[in-house]
């Protein structure tokens, strides 16, 4: 069998797993991961290399630091200005506020380590609320904020870095200004806003039945009120979180050193234990991070995603119009990324659509684009992108995502179809 064909059915076998959830998500994420080195589709170390990846590190960090943030009392001190705006008084509106920061952060920060300094943030205006806001009708809503805030600028997500090299290298393409995106990127993300403030806000009152469940241990709060804090560990864990952020928006490091030297600041100030700090992370969330990004590279470097790609294209035939060919494009990376890691799917994508465009004769720019946009639509699973898996803390299952994710991905796609050859033409 050829390993492409493997590499699917894989893949395939995951996905269904993923939604019975007869086994943990976890536990099928490592087997997937597993079986595409057993298989020799992938070497053996990429069945675990991606636990030191720069999106494993820099979450597991984040997680200690937002630890330590609601430990110290400096979570509380920003959920209660959120409260007495009255924010916390009003579920939906708090939905829709803070998928609205989320998006606004994500498209200038590293969506991963928004999304990481919001959930102790979430997790203290919820304890403030009496009860009137949930931690799981707003943290994926934060989570899918946070991906599409990619969509807007040069530095929201890793695909549009790598579309912007093709496209400075390769003749006939022009590369993107900073805000190139943003034109269909606001619309796209004005939706994803209104869809949590309306349509996802309904849905996820009708199916998250579970139990709330905090992301973070309330160690500093019981029945509602607030035990005193340390002052000094209070301002020393405002100060490294801010540096932290600085960190994140000069690039002086890349976002996982930056957050470890956050993380390891915490501890070696006092601002939180060692023993706690491990205790604080969320394994389920790192392991589904890592080891799903395992079984992608299995879909990459067999073909298999590139199968697809060309399989898809070729059945259009040469009488599909530009704008059918633009249309089965943003589909498929739509689908693609949902089971791929966003920067494989781009990095996939962008040649073959690239000779596509030119082979069609019409700007390839456009095509290039309509792919970093499309590979930021990864809300119908949680394995898409690092932001959406980080919200697993919240308790959710996989056809939690697929219940809420899966009509804003039909919505945002078909958003994109219309937009994208409106916005920079084909």
């Amino acid at each position: 069998m050829e390993q492409s064909t493997l590499a699917i059915i894989i893949v395939l076998l995951a996905i269904v797993s993923f939604a019975l959830e007869k086994i943990p998500v976890a536990l099928t994420a490592i087997l997937a991961s597993l079986a595409m080195a057993i298989f020799g589709i992938t070497d053996y170390s990429k069945a675990y290399s991606d636990f030191g990846s720069q999106a494993a590190v820099m979450v597991a960090a984040m997680m200690i630091c937002g630890n330590a943030c609601f430990d110290n009392g400096v979570a509380q001190a920003m959920g209660n200005k959120i409260t007495k705006i009255g924010l916390g008084k009003n579920e939906r509106l708090l939905v829709t506020v803070m998928t609205g920061f989320a998006v606004f952060l994500s498209a200038f920060f590293s969506n991963s380590a928004v999304v990481a300094m919001m959930i102790p943030l979430v997790a203290s205006v919820v304890s403030k609320s009496g009860g009137r806001c949930t931690n799981k009708r707003v943290l994926m809503a934060v989570g899918m904020g946070s991906a599409a805030g990619g969509f807007c600028t040069l530095s929201g997500s890793t695909p549009q870095v790598a579309a912007q090299t093709i496209l400075e290298t390769t003749p006939g393409c022009t590369p993107m200004h900073y805000f190139t995106l943003a034109k269909a990127g606001i619309p796209l993300c004005l939706i994803v806003i209104i869809y949590f403030a309306t349509v996802g806000y309904w849905l996820e009152k009708k199916s998250l039945k579970f139990e709330d469940v905090c992301p973070v241990e309330l160690t500093n709060e019981e029945e509602g009120e607030s035990k005193p804090v340390d002052k000094r560990k209070f301002w020393l864990t405002a100060i490294i979180m801010i540096l932290v952020v600085a960190g994140f928006v000069s690039g002086i490091w890349n976002i996982a050193v930056v957050a470890m030297v956050g993380a390891t600041l915490m501890i070696l100030t006092g601002c939180v234990g060692l023993k706690d700090a491990f205790h604080g992370i969320d394994w389920n969330t790192i392991v589904v991070l890592a080891c799903s990004q395992g079984f992608a590279k299995g879909m990459e470097t067999s073909g298999a995603g590139q199968l697809i790609a060309d399989t898809t294209l070729n059945v259009l035939g040469d009488k599909a119009t530009v704008f059918v060919v633009l249309g089965i494009i943003i589909v498929l990376s739509v689908i693609l990324t949902n089971i791929m890691s966003n920067i494989a799917t781009g990095t996939m994508m962008f040649p073959i659509v690239i000779a596509l465009a030119n082979g069609m004769g019409v700007n390839p720019t456009t095509f290039v684009i309509a792919v970093v946009i499309a590979c930021q639509c990864a809300f119908a699973t949680p394995v898409g992108t690092p932001c959406v898996t980080q919200t697993m803390v919240g308790g959710y299952k996989f056809m939690d995502y697929v219940k809420i994710g899966l009509p804003l991905n039909i919505i945002t796609t078909v958003a994109a179809v219309f937009l994208i050859p409106l916005c920079y033409g084909i």
